[in-house]
């Protein structure tokens, strides 16, 4: 994984996009802290799953850890305790 900054990245940028056209991630820093990731396209299939999802109103991610679902699900039945509970008996 090569490393650069955002100085020298803007500077020689069909540089850069070259290396990752050809399969390297780069890892882009600002004053010597990771602020992004350059993958390439084809290596990054979950990316285009999140975005189709996104595109049909399924889901949303604005690039942060998943919270999960804002809305609770609603099931019937018994609570998976009781049912642990009486399958040890």
């Amino acid at each position: 994984m090569g490393s650069v900054g955002i100085r020298n990245l803007k500077n020689k940028l069909s540089r850069y996009l070259g290396k990752v056209k050809e399969g390297e991630i780069l890892r882009v820093t600002e004053r010597g802290k990771t602020i992004a990731y350059i993958t390439p396209a084809k290596a990054n299939k979950e990316y285009e799953e999140i975005a189709n999802l996104a595109r049909k109103g399924i889901g949303s991610w604005k690039g942060g850890k998943p919270k999960g679902s804002e809305r609770l699900a609603k099931i019937s039945g018994k609570p998976i305790s009781e049912i642990v509970v009486e399958d040890r008996r």
